[in-house]
């Protein structure tokens, strides 16, 4: 028989599950074994309260099925950034970005261009794999650290994976938190906008050294040079990249538009590149690494291998999300944290926490989602808030600091793709670290919305559904 798990063995599991994960990070560079120990130790602990391994092996199935998308987006991904370098449309991304940011603070220039990329597409992760990229390669060129450029793509990135009306994120925050999407995002702008304009200062002030003139330009007219020599390079070397924002735009979904550019991507190569079935392969299976060592050093890596740490990581992650789920360890902890909550102030203090937490334990931006979503809708509605306010606050939390972790999903991926570790480019990450700051802030001393009539009514009749039952 099934028993309920009592609150201090819930909390051992997780204490296991951290050491474990920051054990392995620090020894072997991967957050994998970590995980496995924390599913290792839920499984010896539903197993010695009833549950049959059967049952046990469905919650680990069904929390894996939830990511299959992830696993197609992350595969894609490996695959994409490796045939855009041999078919040459990141180094026609990057000719372009050295013609039209000459003079430019680069570092701002490619904030700003990350954070219009990532509104039109909807996607961190997309905006970074296929704008990012080419601008990071850049910003190593003229010299920039390269956390400090991950930095400013991986803020501008997240703009858009919160605010854009495109986002998949946003969108779930909207039904799990009932509320309209569009008036939903207007309210993210309260939060937002302060954030924005500081890391406008910010990545300006910090920026400045770096301009394409000078010393720079020099070296730049090398690598161009370069590039031509390399690639046959044209107009059409640009139209995956061109199919791709058009498509997301147009709200197809993310694994069709990845796919179509994909194999538009190996039409160019084989037609303009000289590229073999067998060559073509390869560079789709193990990465794109050139013969040139000049060449190699610019331009170098990715591939479906390349990714089989963060699948390994997003398959372990998402089955710890389903033993965690369906074992319901996390409901009793929800009850005990928000006891004795009284401001408004501190109600948006802990909802910050809960949504960054769960992103922090369970490396998920879903349950970082849904857990606080589900949970306090009514508490919020029952203080007099608004669902936008809790929606925002999970957005500026959970959502935001996600690429932060080092183990979470997306900061893995983000790490495989531009090489720079979570912990070196947090610091230069100040819209992922400042939001926030800025929602326990407007919390504690703005004016938050208020809840609407219909919504008071509509938990009135919730209330109303449980006394009858």
């Amino acid at each position: 028989m099934e028993k309920r798990i009592a609150l201090n063995i819930t909390l051992m599991v997780i204490a296991i599950t951290l050491l474990g994960i920051l054990g392995s990070l620090f020894f072997f560079n991967t957050a994998i074994l970590g995980l496995i120990l924390g599913i290792i130790a839920l499984v010896v602990v539903g197993r010695a309260n009833g549950y049959n391994w059967g049952t046990l092996l469905t919650m680990i199935k069904k929390g894996v099925k939830k990511a299959y998308i992830v696993l197609i987006i992350m595969s894609l991904v490996g695959m994409l950034s490796a045939i855009w370098m041999k078919s040459g449309t990141i180094p026609s991304l990057m000719l372009f970005g050295f013609e039209y940011l000459l003079g430019m603070n680069f570092l701002l220039a490619s904030f700003l261009i990350m954070g219009l990329i990532s509104m039109l597409l909807g996607t961190a992760i997309g905006t970074i794999s296929t704008i990012g990229i080419p601008l990071f390669e850049i910003g190593s060129v003229i010299g920039m650290p390269p956390a400090v450029i991950a930095g400013a793509i991986i803020s501008g990135a997240y703009i858009g994976d919160r605010t854009s009306p495109l986002s998949s994120v946003a969108n779930l925050i909207a039904i799990i938190t009932e509320t309209k999407l569009m008036p939903m995002l207007k309210h993210f702008v309260k939060t937002l906008f302060p954030v924005f304009l500081i890391c406008l200062v910010a990545y300006f002030l910090i920026g400045r050294p770096y301009v394409i003139q000078g010393d720079s330009l020099n070296q730049i007219n090398i690598i161009k040079e370069m590039l031509h020599s390399h690639f046959q390079l044209g107009w059409y070397s640009l139209a995956p990249a061109f199919i791709l924002i058009v498509l997301a735009i147009s709200k197809v979904h993310i694994v069709y538009c990845m796919s179509v550019a994909l194999i538009s991507s190996i039409f160019i190569s084989v037609l303009t590149q000289e590229v073999s079935f067998m060559m073509l392969t390869n560079v789709l299976i193990h990465g794109y690494y050139p013969g040139e060592a000049e060449v190699a050093k610019l331009l170098s890596g990715g591939g479906l291998l390349s990714m089989t740490n963060v699948i390994l990581t997003i398959t372990a992650s998402t089955a710890l999300n389903g033993l965690l789920e369906s074992m319901g360890l996390l409901e009793p902890l929800l009850e005990k944290f928000f006891n004795g909550t009284k401001r408004t102030g501190d109600l948006i203090l802990k909802t910050v926490g809960l949504s960054a937490g769960i992103s922090v334990t369970t490396c998920s931006q879903s349950l970082a989602i849904i857990i606080p979503g589900r949970a306090l809708r009514k508490r919020y509605i029952d203080e007099g808030l608004s669902s936008d306010e809790l929606a925002r606050t999970i957005a500026d939390s959970g959502i935001a600091v996600s690429p932060l972790i080092p183990w979470n999903i997306n900061a893995v991926a983000i790490t495989s793709m531009l090489g720079v570790g979570a912990l070196q480019y947090f610091p230069y990450a100040f819209l992922c670290f400042l939001l926030p700051i800025a929602s326990i802030f407007f919390g504690y001393f703005g004016k938050n919305k208020k809840s609407a009539k219909i919504e008071q009514v509509s938990i009135r009749r919730e209330n109303e559904k449980e006394v009858l039952r």
